[in-house]
């Protein structure tokens, strides 16, 4: 165990670290943090879980089931600052995630005892601390003189601590790089009751309510698309400044198939059906009573149910369409619910990214002053490297380069031919097949014709055999006739 200033730390299966190098020789990999936060007494804890690996080269190979851990309690801004040593910008990720999301559920669970306000969960001092370790900025790097009044600022309401003002908010805002109303007040989050797809239809395994034996049953539900499915567990997400009222509502669209997909949508609470809804995005809830009595038992099921997509009235009938183009009218997807009676219908009030809302920081003045000499420096040392490969190359060197490119060149010009070769093969065998078929069927004709005469001809020659056949008899009794007659004369 270790104290430091406010702090208390426990090492479990790993050695105390209080330099970068004494945290990388341990090899050691932080997989999950445990953040649980006090907003009344400004007090946290973290729990970080290391995985040991052993390294070949640059690869990191896990190295068992054992687990390591850090423990950290004590003042929130402390504990931040040491569970945040040494991080890589992705675990540096994860931690805030988790710091935020500790922050959230501590209000949710106990604003209502502590009469906190969703502008009071973060101090200006913690937001101030929290905008310098995200950006990597020490007090010097923001302010280059009275440095005095920053640490009394970081101090916050401790007695050594001092207000930050607007005119200093301002001040800072600028040399960070970040919103001045970001260090006057903690981002806004809401709850995110629940989730919408719109393209596919979604089966989620839900807990029911205990059994007899205190066992919490999973079962499947499904969702069709545009219904909302009511989260599990509690999640939140950055609700913008100018949307924020106490009513605000926020809905996340996962949606993969959807131009809406990774969208957060905000309404504002109502139990009426609002009369700007016509034509318009909207939530949507629908009670379903499909229960009836028998004797004194009611049978079936009363349940409410959510909907998202545009709302639109035919005459005496409510439709819910499916907002998305390219769902087209014929796809029964198309209409969401069809001729129904709304509980309630809530505009959509505005439509953001996720990952909009959680990285809109801008580059610190300082930060983006070296990016920019290590630009400029970079196109001097390119032309530089130009110049010098200019100057140095052989002529065999561009030799050989013109040589295989224009093998290329060559290569892909053959290769053009071959295609154009094949091309007009095709193209004239088509022609040859077409001229066979015309021969065929002109010849075909031509010995239907020739036939038909073969034919007449033939008929005639019959014609002309019996003709004849007939005057060679009657010649030859003239001469026999003849002979018989010279022989009787004889």
């Amino acid at each position: 165990m270790a104290v430091k200033h406010s702090l208390v730390i426990v090492n479990d299966g790993i050695k105390r670290f209080a330099s970068k190098e004494e945290y990388q020789v341990q090899k050691i990999k932080p997989t999950t943090f445990q953040v649980g936060r006090n907003l009344k007494d400004r007090t946290a804890n973290i729990k970080i879980y290391y995985n040991q690996s052993y390294y070949y080269g640059n690869v990191a190979y896990p190295k068992g089931q054992t687990i390591q851990s850090k423990h950290i309690t004590g003042a929130d801004l402390e504990v931040y600052k040491e569970a945040k040593k040494y991080l890589s910008p992705s675990e540096n990720t994860m931690l805030q995630l988790s710091w935020d999301k500790a922050r959230q559920s501590d209000y949710m669970e106990s604003a209502y005892h502590y009469n906190l306000s969703e502008y009071d969960t973060s101090e200006p001092s913690e937001l101030l601390a929290s905008a310098l370790e995200n950006k990597d900025l020490s007090v010097k790097e923001v302010t280059k003189d009275d440095y005095s009044t920053m640490y009394k600022v970081l101090k916050g309401s401790t007695k050594e601590g001092r207000e930050l003002t607007r005119a200093k908010a301002i001040e800072y805002a600028k040399a960070i790089g970040c919103d001045p109303a970001s260090l006057m007040f903690n981002k806004l989050k809401v709850p995110l009751w629940g989730t919408v797809d719109i393209a596919e239809e979604k089966t989620i395994k839900e807990k029911k309510h205990k059994d007899e034996l205190g066992v919490e049953e999973l079962v499947e539900k499904s969702y069709r698309p545009g219904q909302i499915a009511v989260s599990t567990k509690v999640e939140s997400v950055i609700c913008p400044r100018d949307l924020y009222l106490p009513t605000v509502k926020a809905i996340a669209i996962k949606s993969k198939e959807s131009i809406y997909d990774g969208m957060i949508a905000y309404y504002y609470h109502t139990n009426k059906i609002s009369d700007e809804a016509i034509n318009k995005l909207c939530v949507v809830g629908y009670h379903i009573d499909s229960s009836f009595t028998i004797g004194k038992t009611k049978i079936g099921v009363k349940e409410d149910r959510y909907f998202f997509g545009i709302y639109r009235i035919y005459g005496t009938r409510k439709k819910l369409f499916n907002p998305d183009p390219n769902i087209s009218e014929k796809d029964p997807r198309h209409i969401i619910l069809d001729d129904f009676t709304p509980s309630f219908v809530a505009p959509i009030v505005s439509l953001a990214k996720a990952d909009a809302l959680e990285n809109r920081d801008v580059i610190p003045v300082q930060k983006l002053q070296t990016v920019g000499q290590l630009i400029r420096q970079e196109e001097l040392n390119k032309i530089n490297t130009s110049k010098f490969i200019s100057d140095h190359l052989t002529k065999e060197f561009y030799k050989d380069r013109l040589k295989s490119a224009v093998e290329k060149k060559v290569d892909s010009i053959k290769g053009v031919k071959e295609a154009n070769k094949t091309m007009k093969l095709a193209e004239a065998s088509k022609d040859i097949a077409k001229q066979m078929t015309e021969l065929f069927e002109k010849q075909t004709a031509f010995k239907e014709i020739l036939d038909r005469h073969l034919h007449k001809a033939e008929t005639e020659i019959e014609k002309s055999k019996k003709f004849t056949a007939a005057d060679l008899v009657v010649d030859d009794k003239i001469y026999e006739f003849k002979r018989m007659q010279k022989n009787k004369r004889a």
